[in-house]
């Protein structure tokens, strides 16, 4: 049996999505990030970085990293349909996004966020997310453009690329960016949402 632990609306969402679709077994265990729960001594033996999600698999081995567990998942449970296989010619365009959201878009919706983390002087908070936040709607631009004519990001059908591309977008402060800015990628978010495992996952994540 799987086991992840996650807080709602973290990182976990796209993860448990996965976990919704396939077949195996899985419980959530839940570690507040409010509360700091990330930061206990008995989390921190799971995942010395203090972050979530973390995914304990059937053999005791822990993965970190939800774009890592995404693929993993992906790969190991293919009648999910959710990762490309090593033959599929378009597992490197899968490759590619996956990578691309979760080096570049990620990182800049940290800074957004926890702009402190990001610099020593306390006056810089501002720059650092504006300039973040740039960086994001950049990102966006750039993948909507490359959505143009397409309903999926990789493929001619869903895979993990658009359900994290789904929680990325979820992530923007500005709740209206997409829809008002990025049409293709606010239609496949659209789409992505109809999908009964990641209404499963949303239903403890609360990202819309």
């Amino acid at each position: 049996m799987y086991a992840i632990y996650t807080s709602p609306g973290s990182g976990g969402f796209a993860a448990e999505a996965m976990l919704e679709a396939g077949k195996a077994e899985w419980r959530r265990r839940i570690i507040s990030t409010a509360n700091q729960q990330h930061r206990s001594a008995e989390y921190l033996k799971v995942n010395p970085a203090g972050q979530v999600p973390a995914l304990e698999l059937p053999d005791g081995q822990v993965m970190t990293e939800s774009a890592a567990i995404c693929i993993y998942l992906g790969d190991a449970h293919p009648e999910t349909g959710l990762s490309p296989s090593l033959a599929s010619p378009v597992r490197g365009p899968f490759l590619r996004w996956m990578l691309y959201m979760s080096s570049t878009v990620y990182p800049a919706d940290l800074r957004v966020y926890y702009a402190s983390r990001y610099t020593a002087d306390p006056a810089g908070e501002d720059a650092v997310k504006a300039r973040a936040l740039e960086e994001m709607d950049a990102s966006f631009a750039l993948i909507d453009k490359a959505l143009a004519g397409r309903r999926w990001l990789a493929g001619e059908t869903m895979t993990a690329a658009d359900i994290y591309l789904l929680m990325m977008c979820c992530w923007h402060p500005d709740e209206n960016h997409i829809a008002s800015h990025c049409h293709n990628l606010h239609a496949l978010c659209e789409r992505v949402k109809q999908d009964e495992f990641v209404k499963r996952s949303n239903d403890f994540h609360k990202l819309w």
